[in-house]
């Protein structure tokens, strides 16, 4: 079964073939529907290449969706002049086939027509599966496209030294994933990444949510209970502080500041910040 969505972007039709070539941009414009994570926490390219990548799947990043992997090929372009077609025809624990390919086409205004087409078939009991995983492809690619709009309105804006959504994830996960392979240094020292991740992430409301989720987690790992307890309280009003637009600037996140507090910045929490930008702007992570 077929699933066929096409919308306009608020941007040149170069600016986003380059977007289309990011990785981070992928896992920016996917979440927090679905997030992908490589096995075994393996770094990310930064760009995508022709060949297999292996991934995890998580649906709201939080059930297991299986292996999948993506298997990029560039097809030339239907038209002379025309942008190359990306192609994925994957597959993975659920899915036999999940062939999808994205076409850009130029408007007479400068803009871009985006169009994802793509091929279900189901791996197992294909008579049910299939025409259910083809519901869920309609609302996932409605819901990346929605995304890929916001993405082009922002840059159709000129947000110039702002840093770009994609960006602001790729160093989230940059400082979570160094604070899980940091797990020998001592807890003050683990708990600065955390800090840096929630200082980083607390204007968006998904990596809010996680970086608080990481400090519970590492509360109970160290049998701390009143962070766990700080932690708690803090998940309960994270979606308030979103709602109300109230949030403490710099705050590190912690049970022992106040949750209401703005902070100035910390000496030991920016360069961990800035390094985290830096590699992801690299193409490090």
């Amino acid at each position: 079964m077929r699933v066929h969505l096409s919308t306009p972007l608020n941007a040149p039709p170069d600016w986003v073939a380059a977007q289309l070539q990011s990785t981070a941009v992928f896992r920016h414009i996917t979440a927090p529907l679905v997030r992908f994570k490589r096995p075994g926490g393996a770094p990310w390219p930064a760009h995508w290449s022709p060949g297999d990548l292996h991934v995890q799947m998580w649906l709201l990043g939080l059930l297991p969706m299986g292996p999948q992997t993506v298997r990029i090929s560039i097809e030339a372009p239907a038209q002379a002049g025309g942008w190359p077609t990306l192609r994925d025809n994957g597959e993975g624990a659920l899915m036999r086939r999940w062939d999808h390919r994205i076409t850009l086409q130029a408007l007479p205004d400068g803009h871009t027509l985006y169009t994802d087409d793509i091929e279900v078939v189901a791996r197992h009991l294909p008579w049910l599966m299939t025409p259910l995983s083809t519901a869920f492809a309609q609302l996932f690619y409605r819901h990346r496209q929605r995304r890929w709009r916001q993405l082009a309105a922002q840059h159709g804006a000129g947000a110039g030294a702002a840093t770009p959504p994609w960006q602001q994830q790729a160093a989230f996960d940059h400082l979570l994933a160094a604070f899980a392979h940091d797990a020998g240094a001592p807890p003050a020292t683990r708990w600065h990444w955390l800090e840096a991740a929630h200082v980083l992430g607390q204007t968006t409301l998904a990596l809010h949510w996680r970086s608080h989720t990481a400090m519970l987690r590492y509360a109970l790992q160290l049998r701390d209970p009143r962070e766990a307890a700080g932690q708690l309280l803090r998940l309960a009003l994270v979606p308030l502080g979103h709602a109300l637009a109230r949030l403490p600037m710099g705050n590190i996140g912690r049970a022992r500041v106040s949750a209401f507090a703005p902070m100035a910045p910390r000496p030991e929490i920016t360069p961990l910040i800035d390094e985290a930008l830096a590699a992801t702007a690299s193409g490090k992570f």
